[in-house]
């Protein structure tokens, strides 16, 4: 026996005779801040009957390391196995929350259990991403989820492993590029079409037997992110962009949502049914928003009740004093603007980077920053508490407005930084450092890759064309 089956935007359960595995589990509730739902809306699951052996987890954020989910998992006798990154951000998590049976496989470290093999290749200089090999005696997966993996790191996949049956790769944007805004201008920080464009150039380096959407079956029912439900690219709106672009060279397109699954012996099995949820989408997220709105009030009431304190601000204060200050040399003499909701109250914290200062001001005076950033109280508490800061971005309820394009840039430079403090990469140690040489002794094509970006990014190619240039080389 052998088969598997998607039970959510990014989970995959894989089942042998002998063994069990499932891959980030997000299977109750939703994630960042209510914005993030599974949709289609998931059918309840009985955790009584989800035993598996080994749960992987391909990276920290929340749509694949889902807290409310992997606590249902405490008590059983599971093996939890990631990857072994330089920062130990994720396996501290884990162990933190509870779990004891932690295994870390290295990049391109193969691991058996009965007859499944699992085989992590890590990509991403400092968030590392990882895209899971999984084979069986009758099946061969590639789970690449949110991995951007290209260029000599997908070649050594290839080459290792090579012709696979399913490829999984997400289609749409996790970032927050599009939440920004240059004053007086119309520019558009991020192509809903280099999703579409970027699942077909690695679909057609790949060449899967069959290419399956995945990692992107969300949407958004939070009143501050309703609209963004338009800009999903949504697996039937790929199709459609497939299509314009010729199509798949060598992989046959196969949509599978949560609740469709394949059979070596029968095949797939996939409801037909959950294409209205496309077809007539408003519809059905108009019901999924009735069916939560007691719990989106309640979360709404919580937000209206938040509250600032100095504890969090020096806390904010102490992440950024974390930041080498040779790293924000060029952030000298700038400062912006955070402005924080809750319900109808606002507070407006001045932010000065370079000397890791943080004070509250008037709302009389927040006109005069050039670069002004809107927060939801809940958020930037949470955030700066738990050290989750660049998550925040992730939920795409914040709101960023620029004068120019040099203070977004300096913005962007910050907020690297930023992610570099959730990641416990700063502040700088030794024992970092010596993690992160180590591991590219394994992940040595990896740098090959980040060269070539590199010269593409002089070149004055945009971060999502550059992907596609990689990927298209």
């Amino acid at each position: 026996m052998v088969n598997f089956k998607i039970h959510s935007h990014a989970c995959l359960e894989i089942r042998t005779s002998k063994s069990n595995l499932l891959i980030d589990p997000w299977l109750i509730g939703s994630c960042y801040w209510r914005s993030w739902w599974n949709y289609p809306p998931l059918k309840p699951i009985d955790f009584n009957l989800l035993n598996p052996d080994v749960i992987y987890i391909t990276h920290v954020h929340w749509d694949h390391w889902h807290g409310t989910t992997l606590k249902k998992f405490l008590d059983k006798n599971v093996l939890i196995v990631t990857h072994d990154e330089p920062n130990k951000r994720s396996l501290k998590d884990l162990v933190d929350f509870g779990f004891k049976n932690i295994k870390v496989l290295k990049h391109g470290e193969s691991f058996l259990f009965g007859d499944i093999k699992i085989t992590p290749y890590q990509f991403g200089l400092f968030l590392n991403d990882s895209a899971l090999v999984i084979e069986t005696p009758n099946m061969k997966i590639l789970n690449a989820n949110d991995c951007k993996i290209a260029g000599q790191s997908l070649e050594q996949i290839k080459n290792t492993h090579g012709v696979f049956d399913f490829a999984l790769r997400s289609h749409s944007s996790a970032n927050d590029r599009v939440c920004y805004k240059i004053k007086n201008s119309d520019e558009i920080f991020d192509d809903p079409l280099h999703y579409s464009r970027s699942f077909k150039l690695f679909m057609d380096n790949l060449k899967p037997k069959y290419a399956v959407p995945f990692a992107s079956n969300h949407c958004h029912l939070h009143k501050d992110v309703r609209h963004f439900n338009e800009i999903i690219n949504d697996p039937y709106n790929l199709l459609e962009n497939l299509k314009t672009m010729g199509g798949l060279k060598y992989s046959e397109y196969k949509i599978m949502l949560p609740g469709d699954s394949w059979d070596y012996i029968k095949g797939f099995n996939i409801d037909f049914k959950n294409k209205n949820y496309f077809s007539n989408k408003e519809l059905h997220l108009n019901r999924y928003l009735e069916t939560n709105q007691k719990k989106l009030e309640d979360y709404y009431l919580k937000e209206s009740k938040q509250r600032l304190n100095k504890r969090t601000i020096k806390i904010f204060e102490k992440q950024l004093k974390y930041i080498p200050k040779i790293f924000k040399r060029k952030l000298k003499n700038w400062s912006f603007l955070i402005e924080l909701s809750s319900d109808i109250n606002f507070r407006y914290l001045e932010v000065e980077p370079y000397q890791s200062l943080v004070r509250e001001v008037s709302s009389e005076s927040s006109n005069k920053y050039k670069t002004k950033i809107h927060i939801p109280l809940i958020i930037f508490n949470d955030a700066v508490n738990m050290n989750m800061f660049h998550h925040s971005g992730i939920s795409k309820r914040n709101n960023y407005l620029f004068d120019n394009k040099e203070e977004l840039n300096k913005w962007e430079l910050l907020n690297s930084h930023l992610e570099k403090v959730e990641l416990q990469v700063y502040p700088l140690t030794l024992k970092y450092s010596f993690n992160f040489i180590l591991s590219y002794f394994r992940r040595w094509r990896e740098v090959i890759v980040y060269f070539q970006a590199l010269i593409y990014l002089k070149k004055g190619f945009k971060i999502y064309d550059v992907e596609e240039k990689i990927l298209s080389d």
